[in-house]
């Protein structure tokens, strides 16, 4: 301490301030900055109302004026936490010794830190007065929304001067010192309602405001403006993903915290400029020329890091904030199903299986809670085609291309709810998922980024890359963050390669035909959820998946039209990928492994009685009969005899030539409901229509 006290210098608030960071693309083109809301400027203390001066007092160090720099009570408490702690989670620190971390920029948590912290702290007291450094404080503390000083911050939370501040305002700016990004009222509105009544109560405590009025003033909070932060030159919504993954990931990693994102860092992201060029064109032909009035979002990963190489999460980021690519979900409809296809290939079955495909199916709660073999619900589900369709018997691969509602019923009891869940969540799906049959049809909230994230993890063979949008952060030059680049085994490459080889048909010759204009190896499959509330399509090549989403924002009102995941988002998705991958090479995905059980086999190829063969189809379709095996036929006697005229193969009326694919009707959806966890949640007992 005497070591630091005599040979450290006390540094002054003159040149503390944020200078902007640069956001670049993958490739270094510029795409934006972080700067701040305000710029800093200086003001005197006797300028201030003497209200903010108690605010801050209030809520960081209420005895400033009675100590000498260093408060040996509060060290002593906080010494006491972190010992219970195990680690340093606690400062004990004076405005002073706040003041002397924030212009040093020094925030390693050590001792030898604290110790210097503190010798700077009583060094600084016996230089100046006590007026004097509340000033350097309220002119060098960084308030959020890179707003470095109390001018600055009461322009870019309120839009005025430091001077006009009222009661409410001050006390709120004062609860925020403590951790910005955490109490910033337009990101934790809760959080920041709780710390500025903290803040209130302590001046009353203080004497100086009147507990009516501190009452007053904690029923009604002060509204901000909102927060700007991000200068975008192009591809606003994934700028705005930027800021939030340093603030609220990388920011909590070693040298590194969220008030650092203003001070001239150079971010290199994960966006591919040309790439959201081509998303952008995309998007503005279907959902901004055409005059569609639903809302969308595209969003596009690179298979091999889960970088996002390029987002839409709106019609026009001047109007609205709100990114569609990663809000609070939408339902999925049957883009879901692939992950219950993926539990039934875990069980090594075929996707060849044969199942029945009638228009309409009805399970009793006696026969759920069987087949899973506990109490699932009290209440039978009744699951419906589209139009009522009856599809006859068909393969689990036919069926996936068709979005065959009561296939998938069947299914979803075969491999038990559970699985299914766990699958998706293995491949990226990071919601709280209810594990009910009706999962099975997309009837849970998920996010255009989960699902992309998602549906990669099948493109990749099973290695699941989580998505992201920073992938190196620089300071001076160094290195201080780059993203994983090795991704989690997540599913068997038996599951992936599967799966991927039967959504491949979706785009050849099922409800996503219209994708098919890539005109390159690629997978995929559509949804569609209750009257048309929900269309979306997510589809993937070996390099890159992408996911297109349409619906109407406010209240999930059904669309007006005739709106699928088979029409406009597969019609999108199509030309985007088209054009984005123009130049790339093209590639094939690996070919599955075989060795899957055909459970249930085509019932015209059942094994043929004893004595009989299976004849060759006489009309050119994929069947025969099972006839007598000539070669155990008895001679009537050992007497040459003319030969008898050979009998005809008996034939069959030939196969009507298949229809082409119809998008499946959406289905009718229940309402949110709360996830108990006693009784288990029961199931719907409306019909439920396939949202393929």
């Amino acid at each position: 301490m005497l070591f630091f006290y005599f040979f450290t210098s006390v540094p002054l608030p003159d040149a503390i301030g944020a200078t902007p960071t640069v956001i670049l693309d993958t490739n270094g083109v510029e795409v934006g900055t972080l700067q701040a809301d305000a710029s800093r400027e200086d003001i005197e203390l006797d300028n201030l109302p003497e209200h903010v001066v108690q605010a801050v007092l209030a809520a960081e160090d209420a005895a400033f004026y009675e100590h000498r720099g260093v408060s040996f009570v509060g060290i002593f408490r906080a010494a006491l936490r972190n010992v219970t702690a195990g680690e340093i989670s606690q400062g004990g620190s004076t405005i002073s010794q706040q003041y002397v971390k924030n212009i040093t920029t020094d925030k390693e948590r050590s001792v030898l830190r604290k110790v210097r912290e503190a010798a700077l702290a009583v060094k600084l007291e016996q230089n100046f007065s006590k007026d004097q450094i509340m000033e350097f404080y309220l002119n060098s503390i960084y308030w959020g929304r890179g707003a470095y000083g109390i001018e600055a911050a009461a322009k870019a939370y309120f839009d005025k001067p430091a001077n006009k501040l009222t009661r409410g305002q001050a006390a709120l700016l004062a609860g925020v010192i403590a951790a910005p990004s955490a109490y910033d009222p337009a990101d934790n509105p809760q959080a920041a309602r709780q710390r500025y009544g903290y803040v209130l109560n302590q001046m009353v405590d203080k004497g100086w405001i009147d507990p009516a009025k501190a009452g007053s003033l904690s029923a009604r909070p002060p509204r901000t403006r909102r927060a700007k932060g991000v200068v975008f030159k192009r591809a606003p919504f994934f700028l705005q993903m930027v800021k939030k993954e340093l603030e609220n990931d990388i920011a909590r990693r070693k040298n590194f915290s969220a008030d650092d994102i203003y001070q001239g860092l150079v971010v290199t992201t994960t966006l591919d400029v040309r790439m959201q060029d081509k998303a952008e064109a995309a998007y503005r032909e279907s959902f901004i020329d055409s005059g569609i009035k639903p809302s969308a979002a595209l969003v596009a990963v690179d298979n091999a890091s889960g970088g996002i190489r390029a987002l839409v999460g709106g019609k026009n980021y001047g109007r609205s904030q709100l990114n569609l690519a990663v809000g609070r979900g939408r339902q999925p409809g049957s883009t879901f199903k692939p992950f219950a296809l993926a539990a039934w290939i875990a069980e090594n079955k075929s996707p060849e299986s044969y199942f029945e495909g009638p228009s309409q199916i009805e399970f009793s709660a006696s026969e759920i809670n069987d087949k899973l073999g506990r109490r699932q619900t009290t209440e039978s589900w009744k699951v419906s085609n589209y139009e009522l369709a009856d599809y006859g018997d068909l393969s689990l691969r036919e069926a996936t291309w068709k979005s065959v509602n009561t296939v998938y019923a069947q299914l979803v009891l075969d491999v038990d709810p559970e699985d299914m869940r766990q699958m998706a969540e293995d491949a990226g799906i990071k919601r709280n998922l209810d594990a009910v049959p009706s999962l099975v049809l997309g009837t849970e909230e998920v996010t255009p980024v989960e699902m992309t994230e998602a549906y990669s993890t099948f493109a990749t063979g099973g290695t699941r890359h989580k998505a992201h949008t920073v992938q190196e952060v620089r300071r001076d030059g160094d290195a201080i963050y780059r993203a994983k680049r090795r991704g989690d085994d997540a599913l068997t490459e038996s599951v992936a390669l599967n799966v991927t080889d039967v959504l491949r048909g979706v785009l050849t010759q099922g409800t996503g035909v219209a994708a098919s204009i890539i005109d390159r190896p690629a997978a995929g499959k559509t949804g569609t959820t209750q009257s048309n509330g929900d269309a979306w399509f997510v589809g993937y090549t070996p390099q890159l998946t992408a996911t297109v989403w349409m619906g109407n924002v406010k209240n999930n009102q059904p669309m007006e039209g005739e709106f699928t995941g088979g029409s406009v988002p597969a019609a999108t998705w199509g030309a985007f990928m088209r054009d984005a991958m123009e130049g790339m090479e093209v590639r094939d995905f690996p070919a599955p492994p075989g060795g899957l059980e055909v459970v249930n086999p085509q019932p015209s190829e059942e094994p043929c009685g004893e004595g009989e063969i299976r004849s060759e189809p006489s009309d050119g379709s994929s069947e025969g009969l099972c006839i007598p095996d000539p070669e155990e036929t008895e001679s009537p006697s050992p007497s040459p005899s003319p030969s008898p005229s050979p009998s005809p193969k008996p034939t069959k009326k030939p196969k009507p030539p298949p229809e082409p694919p119809q998008e499946p009707e959406p289905e009718p959806t229940e309402p949110p409901k709360p996830k108990p966890s006693k009784p288990p949640p029961e199931e719907p007992t409306e019909d439920v229509v396939d949202g393929g």
